[in-house]
């Protein structure tokens, strides 16, 4: 039996690629020898826990579909690509095994080229087991992505990784790709590659490489983009560029990708987080993928789209997003909004892989989420634990294999829960030092347990990756503890130069069995409920991520003034406006731009009594104050 292969396809194609979709209704049983006429429909992708009937099924689930394949894949090199099965998969072709995977959050695929049977109807059918927890989320079971087969010529681009560094004094960039090139033929081939930019029309890569026959081979290239060409990514205004690279043979178009990424520089010291040689302090949640039951964690752009909306206009900038793998549009929305994460692996406390130093598995799903993931402006950390004990050993392993193999340029991390702890030994021998962004989670009396943190190691930075106070009272209409303002407030502004970011725990609520869930079977920890109910406690925390600390209006005077550097958030507010409105009229000031600490900045208003936003370069009010002269 064959494991699957788990290089993501490479971005969009513009020729030399014939896919055929295999979404869909599917047919579904939870046990595989009932008769055909006994089995259900069920939407691929999708998850059987959102079907009531199999709402609490956790167990092996089957999946069955018949095609035939679309004549246009014939005397191509075809592969049978699944965007993610949870958790453990197994996969027939007319009845054969032709693989497994194990990991619920990222891609495989197997080659089929010579098991496929054209001109007639093939059966796929795929087990899938969702017994694997890991979390207090719900663990939605099923092919809960995209399935579709792909062909190709036999020279084709399995992906382009793409790293631009800019030199911010003078104003240019380097960009550095990885090519990895593939040829399936029984011939070696002399392969062309050329790339340039969409927006730039010149040749910026031409060079030929050799390929044996069934090699798999990575290759690099290099380029210089002059000042006039060079347009920073910067969560406030989000910048791309595509890439578009073509394989040629003897002067034939093999395969031709277009992808899509973003340039932008990220420094840290022990002090501060500069983001494009800009300092900042950043704050955003985490989030779990939950459509309240209606989708699971398959979730429809619309409700992706409106969630990352939602986060903005609270003030999200940055964020560890959760510790799983993300769905790719969700990536591509905050790409776009301008979010900064951190994504990581399912591996959580004493999960018995931690206690494996050169663990192949938690390697295949850091491999299968970078290989796939690597182009998104938006991630600028990878996660190789989360609330982790002290096996220092598949720490320093897990973060070394990120850094030398897989993507030297981000920021590789772990999340602990106790690392403050000098009561339980063995914590200081956490990887803190290892990492270059330590993650740390704390509830309760979390300023107290940070300063202990900050004291234990006052020359590293820290990102308080999950934070709360016995988080919301209220129910439905839940804000939070009183306790937790005052907290936030007592380790937020400034106390701690070594504290350069937070995200609260969390955003939406969830679906969940873990310990304390309340009988409605949905965690409520979040500011909005599992519909997107917006509760007071998004009104409360909007404010508290608020970059400026005065808001004001007294008759036809507004005021704004920043945070001062260094408290959370702080960053220069660069192309936003005020917009205010009384009845029918209103309109629109352009600040300056403000940087953190500066004076006060007062303006006069046409009339008096208006209400007055905060708007950002990308349209969201994230704070808000009307006239109480």
């Amino acid at each position: 039996m064959l494991g699957a292969s788990g290089w993501a396809s490479a971005g969009e194609p513009i020729s030399g690629e014939t896919s055929q979709s295999l979404d869909g209704v599917w047919r579904f049983t939870t046990d595989v020898s009932n008769p055909p006429e006994s089995w259900v429909d069920m939407a691929v992708p999708g998850n059987w826990d959102s079907m009531p009937q199999f709402s609490t099924y956790v167990g092996v689930g089957w999946y069955r579909r018949i095609f035939t394949p679309d004549p246009a894949l014939q005397g191509k090199s075809v592969r049978l690509h699944f965007g993610a099965v949870y958790h453990e998969a197994e996969v027939f072709l007319n009845g054969a095994s032709i693989g497994t995977h194990v990991g619920g959050y990222t891609p495989f695929e197997f080659d089929v080229t010579d098991k496929l049977v054209f001109g007639k109807p093939n059966e796929i059918t795929v087990s899938a087991d969702n017994t694997y927890k890991r979390g207090a989320w719900w663990p939605w079971g099923g092919i809960s992505r995209s399935v579709k087969l792909t062909g190709n010529n036999p020279v084709r681009l399995v992906f382009q990784h793409i790293h631009g560094d800019p030199d911010l004094a003078a104003g240019t960039a380097v960009v550095s790709v990885k090519y990895r090139l593939q040829n399936t033929a029984a011939t070696p081939a002399d392969v062309t590659v050329t790339s340039r930019l969409a927006s730039w029309d010149k040749e910026l890569v031409n060079a030929t490489h050799t390929l044996k026959a069934g090699e798999t081979k990575d290759v690099s290239a290099k380029f210089n983009l002059p000042k006039e060409q060079v347009r920073l990514w910067h969560f406030d205004h989000p910048e791309f560029y595509h890439l578009e690279t073509t394989l040629t043979v003897s002067g034939n178009v093999q395969h031709a990708v277009s992808d899509r990424f973003g340039i932008r520089k990220i420094e840290i010291s022990a002090t501060e987080f500069r983001l494009n040689g800009e300092p900042v302090r950043l704050v955003g949640f985490n989030r779990v993928a939950d459509d309240a039951g209606k989708y699971g964690n398959t979730e429809p752009d619309a409700l992706v789209n409106g969630d990352v909306d939602l986060m903005k206009r609270a003030g999200a900038n940055m964020q560890r997003i959760n510790c799983v793998p993300q769905a790719t549009n969700l990536l591509n929305r905050m790409d776009e909004k301008g979010m900064m994460i951190v994504v990581g692996i399912p591996v959580w406390g004493d999960d018995p892989q931690t206690t494996v130093v050169d663990n192949p598995l938690t390697k295949q799903w850091l491999r299968e989420m970078i290989e796939r993931d690597y182009n998104h402006p938006c991630i600028i950390g990878w996660e190789v634990s989360n609330e982790s004990y002290q096996y220092l050993g598949y720490h320093e392993n897990m973060m070394d294999y990120v850094r030398k193999e897989l993507d030297p340029h981000r920021l590789v991390t772990f999340t602990s829960w106790n690392s403050y702890r000098t009561d339980i030994a063995g914590t200081e021998k956490q990887p803190v030092e290892q990492a270059d962004l330590p993650m740390i989670n704390m509830y309760r009396t979390f300023p107290e347990k940070f300063a202990t943190q900050a004291a234990r190691w006052p020359n590293k930075p820290f990102f308080l990756s999950e934070c709360g106070i016995r988080q919301l009272v209220g129910g439905a209409n839940a804000d939070f503890d009183p306790a937790f303002i005052p907290g936030w407030e007592s380790f937020a502004r400034g106390q701690f130069p070594n504290l350069l970011g937070a995200s609260l725990w969390c955003f939406n609520d969830y679906r969940s069995n873990f310990r304390n869930t309340p009988p409605t079977g949905f965690r409520s920890w979040g500011v909005v409920d599992q519909h997107r109910k917006i509760k007071p406690a998004y009104y409360t925390i909007r404010k508290m991520h608020s970059p400026v600390e005065i808001l004001k209006v007294d008759g036809v005077t507004a005021t704004v003034k920043t945070r001062p550097l260094g408290h959370l958030p702080s960053y220069t507010l660069k192309g936003y406006k005020l917009v205010w409105e009384k009845g029918s009229q209103k309109g629109e000031i352009p600040l300056p731009t403000l940087k953190p600490g500066d004076p006060a900045w007062t303006v006069d208003l046409p009339v008096p009594g208006v209400t007055l936003k905060l708007v950002t370069p990308l349209g969201y009010d994230i704070d808000d104050t009307i006239d109480r002269s």
